[in-house]
């Protein structure tokens, strides 16, 4: 008989050595103790947050049900990012990831979470309530971009350092006078930072703090996760500066981000509005709040509610 339940956390090692091996099995080698430090690395505290099937004493199955506390219009919302979602290969088409979402849907209204967010396929999330939401400029800068559009621009007051501890409190302090951030403590900022293998970096200005942001390099491009500066008017000389580093960039403006926005799909070589995430609404007031203050950034399509196929 199957027992689920939420974990505790001494059952840390035995949950990440799981999700290493479903997703390891399932796509490409996975190491989530350093894909997600502030997760699962050394200071890790995920672990108590998952929901775990067992058969006859061994995990089938497991989901981590997150807390992150959004800051948005000069309020704090409770929200709650999934993730991590994990079935044995042969426990699959045994209905777990739904018992799993009963028991999230639970510590929601428990919570008074205004909502939950997660990534993945979308037909089989839709079947317990999520969907598409939000949106984003997703553009690309390539070299020629720079080369042409650019060549006017001084970026010879800026340098692209690594970001040390020394830099978190003046990051912090930056990322608290933003229209939107999830809480972070100094602590585990930068872990946070290095999530999916990114590069925390900081932007001095002539040789003073100017902003701080996280590059994950890919193939045949390197994408700028993360980007906040002091004046948003030195973006331009800073993405100059970073495509001389890294070449052609990946970045992308949220809605509140106007000025970015325009700057991008008047220079980039391509851009394009795509979704932010994949959302399950719990509150319709807290959520209607947030849309108020970051222009629609939680725009939900309707969800469909119909039975799940025997097997998801």
């Amino acid at each position: 008989m199957a027992k689920i339940y939420w974990a505790d956390p001494s059952e840390k090692d035995e949950i990440i050595e799981f999700i290493d091996y479903v997703f390891s099995k399932a796509h490409r080698p996975h190491d989530f103790a350093s894909l997600l430090p502030k997760l699962y690395g050394e200071r890790g505290d995920a672990a108590g947050h998952h929901i775990v099937v067992r058969e006859d004493g061994k995990i089938a199955a497991t989901l981590l049900c997150y807390p992150v506390t959004l800051h948005a219009g000069g309020k704090a919302y409770t929200t709650l990012g999934i993730g991590s979602v994990s079935t044995h290969p042969r426990a699959r088409g045994k209905g777990y990831l739904g018992a799993m979402m009963v028991l999230v849907d639970a510590r929601a209204k428990e919570m008074n979470a205004a909502f939950a967010a997660l990534g993945g396929q979308r037909q089989r999330y839709q079947y317990y309530g999520f969907d598409n939401g939000g949106y984003q400029l997703r553009a690309q800068l390539e070299r020629d971009n720079v080369r042409h559009a650019l060549r006017e621009i001084d970026d010879s007051s800026i340098e692209i350092v690594p970001m040390e501890q020394t830099h978190v409190f003046a990051a912090l302090d930056l990322m608290g006078r933003q229209a939107c951030f999830c809480a972070r403590s100094e602590e585990a900022c930068l872990d946070i930072l290095r999530s999916w293998n990114n590069e925390p970096f900081a932007v001095m200005k002539d040789g003073v703090f100017s902003g701080f942001g996280a590059l994950r390099k890919n193939p045949d491009s390197c994408h700028v996760a993360e980007l906040l500066l002091e004046s948003e008017t030195d973006f331009p000389a800073v993405m100059k500066r970073l495509s001389g580093e890294h070449g052609d960039l990946t970045i992308c403006a949220a809605p509140w981000q106007k000025t970015r926005a325009k700057w991008l799909a008047g220079v980039c070589e391509e851009y394009g509005v795509s979704p932010n995430s994949m959302f399950k609404i719990y509150d319709q007031v807290q959520v209607d709040e947030i849309c108020a203050a970051l222009d629609g950034f939680l725009t939900v399509a309707p969800p469909l509610y119909v039975a799940p196929p025997d097997g998801v």
